[in-house]
């Protein structure tokens, strides 16, 4: 059976399956247990995505071995490594949990994200150099342990920041996963193939479940969880055969979490707030109200999301600077037509910083 095939209908099978027994179990529990977070209340849906996908995650991957020669071969030399890697990933989602059952503050889930980061870093996970498209790549030296951690936090809360609405982070994660794994497959790392496909696998099962009106969510817990595994896997899969990291793949397959993630840093300091100050201006916020219903908000993000993991392949296939460069270029004018209409520049342009420069300039 083919390796890839065979993880990702055992992530699917191994996700559906979890979804189902914890939207069958929770409402059946004792009131008097302790897991008034667990049950959702005003209208929430429980937040109990990150242990369905986690277990599909944790499991699929040994059953892939089981049924298919090939897999056996990618991921049985890797065992031991992945049971390491199981914990930190465990530590992430627990950290979320903690979170979904009583709030906990910011800090201290990056603090379970930095010392499960640098787990990973001391397993190999890790941002030594940077490769470039054009050729070339620059060493960090001493930087690779803060780099490695910035980018762990980085892309681990972006997934997170776009958890604002059924089905976004789950489905977006999926696009992202696959685009990693076709790159990881060919630069000669199968084993991290093999377990991004785990990955989109145990989302699409869980994804019925979490599609609009969801009966699960993800919670902080399954948002960070899929954040985590996306970044940490685009680290070893993205890595060239001279250990240097090609980010750009990785950074295009996420482009969506990216993007709502520096736009709303950007837009909240023209502001005067807080770059990390919540609100309710999020990219799916705005094509809410473009009256599109909650699944063509969905169907708009996955469209955007596919495109963006088609650039992350076309960059990582096309071997000419020229072609590159004009994938980059398209995406530009692909986002900047997208804040267009969304409002976004205008908005900012009108924002107080900008407001106040303009008036500097014109000599007021």
């Amino acid at each position: 059976m083919d390796p890839y095939l065979s993880v990702l209908l055992a992530g699917f099978v191994l996700g559906l399956g979890a979804a189902a027994g914890l939207f069958a179990i929770v409402p059946r529990l004792p009131a008097s247990l302790p897991l008034a977070g667990l049950r959702g209340g005003q209208g929430r849906p429980p937040p109990l995505g990150g242990f369905a996908v986690l277990v599909a995650f944790a499991v699929a991957p040994f059953i892939a071995a089981a049924v298919s020669d090939k897999a056996a071969e990618y991921f049985n030399p890797k065992r031991t490594e992945f049971l390491g890697y199981l914990g930190a990933v465990s530590l992430v989602v627990l950290t979320g949990a903690i979170d979904d059952w009583r709030a906990v503050r910011p800090w201290q889930k990056l603090a379970g994200q930095l010392i499960a980061g640098v787990a990973v870093f001391a397993a190999g996970f890790r941002l030594e150099a940077i490769g470039f498209p054009w050729g070339g790549a620059v060493s960090l030296g001493l930087l690779a342990l803060p780099a490695t951690l910035l980018w762990v936090a980085f892309f681990t809360n972006a997934v997170n920041l776009i958890d604002g609405k059924d089905g976004v982070a789950t489905g977006v994660s999926v696009f992202a996963a696959a685009a990693v794994a076709a790159v990881a497959a060919d630069t000669g790392h199968p084993a991290v193939a093999l377990l991004c496909v785990g990955i989109a696998g145990a989302g699409l099962g869980f994804l019925p479940f979490n599609l609009p009106p969801a009966s699960l969510i993800l919670g902080d817990a399954g948002a960070l969880l899929l954040g985590f595994v996306l970044a940490t896997l685009s680290l070893r899969g993205a890595t060239g055969i001279e250990g240097s990291v090609f980010i750009a793949v990785p950074v295009l397959a996420l482009g969506f979490p990216v993007l709502d993630t520096l736009l709303a840093a950007a837009r909240r300091l023209l502001e005067g707030r807080h770059p990390f100050t919540g609100d309710t201006d999020h990219i799916h916020h705005r094509l809410e109200q473009l009256e599109l219903g909650p699944r063509g908000v969905l169907a708009a993000l996955y469209l955007l999301s596919a495109l963006f993991a088609a650039a992350a392949l076309g960059t990582h296939y096309v071997d000419s600077v020229v072609a590159e460069a004009a994938i980059f270029a398209g995406l530009a004018v692909l986002v900047a037509l997208v804040l267009g209409r969304l409002g976004y520049l205008v908005s900012m342009w009108r924002s107080p910083r900008l407001a106040g420069v303009r008036k500097r300039v014109a000599g007021e």
